[in-house]
């Protein structure tokens, strides 16, 4: 799942510690920092900007970092994406233009530091609209951050050629980003096209792909039937249609495909996601099978859809809820929301448990999960019982606990539960000041204003901590067995040092 609570982060130092590092172990530290992966650190840990500035201290004296070599900024790491406008803008400006290139390959900026390293980008290296191909290569990670630097790339006719490559293998694309290479894409057709239907063209919406979302609900009621026929499959995969453009798709489709009684399995199959146009109804009379059920996940289903599409499957395939193996609800996944109170409570325990690492990656309505809550407190027992394996595989289904399942809950799980899961957590003001420590940072930056609203100062001082990193953390840390770090008794010996790096340096 794209927010996952499964992996272990490992416990680092506080930032006091880290800063109290002597001197004598920087050899050791950048040699280390050059091969650390820290992909397994909190994002928001306090530690992280420590390291940087540990780091920083060891290569120049004081805050004056003009003295910065090229071979100084390389040993830095993958520091060096933590690295913070004012502090670049120490550095010489060869120096300064060096690490910024650099930065552009990183993985991860943090977020704060985003808007004003892409200042400092323009500053030195021009406004994108006159860069090169070369440089966009190079520098576009940096514009590809924010949207509104994304939306005013100048339509050049290289432009959508490098888009393409800089976003290559990405799992993850803005809005904004994709939305401009579908301008860039039409653009250039739109000057040899005289009318809407040329401007559709089965070349481009072939071209265009998941892309197709952006043609107005006007251009799609005006594409012809044969062209609607030819590239169905490809409309029907797009995923996050409008409720305008599903009504013109879903209207096409009854005109060109005939009535929703008469469509077979294949075409339903086709269809994809311009199913979700049709009314609740009609989603019940459609022959959906399991194996279309794959494809048309991600379409966005509101909870009577997906009641409807449950009930067509069931029709279609003669399901019953008892009788369901966990091969069907791996299959159903999100649609298993979709039964009723009655069709929950007959479905086989043990089949859920096989299932339910399919079934943890998606929510259903309030009272859905409530119903998969229960199956769980059966398959695995009393929420105070679980334990970290549990939390982590269950995943979103623990946002169906009433308040006295949550308060139950052992504190050593909640920094296992999924990011995600965070902001629909009800009750959380039955959290206690152990339980919210103990989410951790990334956790803990995902309560919302409203659920801070209900904590009282005492619980919002613990929430504090969370974010921070608290000094009982480490503590209960390795009283548990967990990994951590610790930096107490350091000298000027290298041994010490290299303890304290196991944890979390080489992996």
């Amino acid at each position: 799942m794209k927010c996952n609570g499964s992996s272990c982060h490992v416990h680092c130092p506080r930032p006091g510690k880290v800063g109290d590092l002597p001197d004598s172990v920087c050899p050791v530290f950048l040699d280390k920092m050059q091969e650390a992966d820290l992909s397994s650190l909190p994002r928001r840990l306090p530690s992280r900007p420590a390291l940087t500035r540990r780091a920083l201290r060891c290569l120049a004296e004081g805050p004056n970092l003009s003295g910065l070599t090229v071979e100084d900024v390389s040993s830095l790491g993958l520091l060096l994406c933590e690295l913070q406008a004012s502090q670049l803008l120490r550095m010489s400006f060869d120096v300064l233009k060096f690490s910024l290139e650099q930065m552009a390959s990183c993985q991860h900026i943090p977020q704060r530091h985003r808007a004003e390293i892409i200042q400092l980008v323009k500053s030195t290296f021009g406004d994108s609209s006159s860069w090169s191909p070369e440089m966009m290569e190079a520098l576009g990670p940096f514009v590809l951050l924010d949207d509104n630097s994304t939306s005013a790339l100048p339509n050049k006719p290289w432009m959508k050629d490098v888009l393409y490559s800089l976003t290559s293998g990405q799992q993850y694309t803005s809005n904004a980003l994709r939305k401009k290479i579908f301008h860039l894409t039409t653009s250039s057709n739109a000057a040899a096209t005289r009318s809407v239907d040329e401007e559709l063209s089965v070349q481009l919406i072939e071209e265009l792909g998941m892309n197709n979302v952006y043609w107005t609900h006007t251009q799609l009621a005006g594409m012809s039937n044969e062209i609607f026929l030819t590239t169905l499959e490809t409309l029907g995969a797009v995923c996050d249609y409008g409720d305008d453009q599903l009504a013109e798709l879903s209207k096409k489709a009854v005109e060109v495909l005939g009535p929703v009684s008469q469509m077979t399995e294949s075409v339903v199959m086709q269809l994809g996601c311009i199913t979700r146009g049709f009314s609740d109804a009609d989603l019940e009379e459609l022959p959906f099978s399991r194996d279309a059920l794959e494809d048309i996940e991600k379409c966005g289903w509101n909870t009577s859809q997906r009641e409807a599409v449950w009930r067509g499957v069931a029709q279609h395939e003669n399901l019953k809820a008892q009788q369901l193996e966990a091969a069907d609800m791996v299959a159903l996944r999100q649609f298993i929301c979709g039964l009723n109170s009655s069709e929950f409570r007959q479905l086989n325990v043990d089949a859920f448990k096989d299932a339910v690492g399919s079934l943890n990656d998606f929510h259903c309505c309030p009272r859905g999960a409530q119903q998969l809550k229960r199956l769980a407190v059966s398959a695995f027992g009393n929420p105070n019982t679980w334990t970290e394996a549990h939390v982590s595989e269950l995943g979103y289904i623990i946002i169906g606990l009433n308040s006295s399942e949550l308060a139950s809950l052992d504190s050593a799980v909640f920094s296992f539960i999924g990011e995600c899961c965070i902001p629909l957590i009800l009750h959380f003001d039955v959290l206690s000041v152990a339980q919210l420590e103990a989410l951790g940072p990334d956790n803990a930056a995902m309560v919302t204003s409203e659920q801070q609203a209900s904590l009282s100062d005492e619980q919002l001082a613990a929430l504090e901590r969370a974010v921070i990193g608290s000094p009982d953390l480490t503590q209960r840390a390795e009283l548990s067995g967990s990994p951590s770090l610790n930096v107490e008794g350091i000298s000027a010996l290298v041994k010490p040092f290299l303890l304290l790096l196991m944890g979390f340096l080489l992996l």
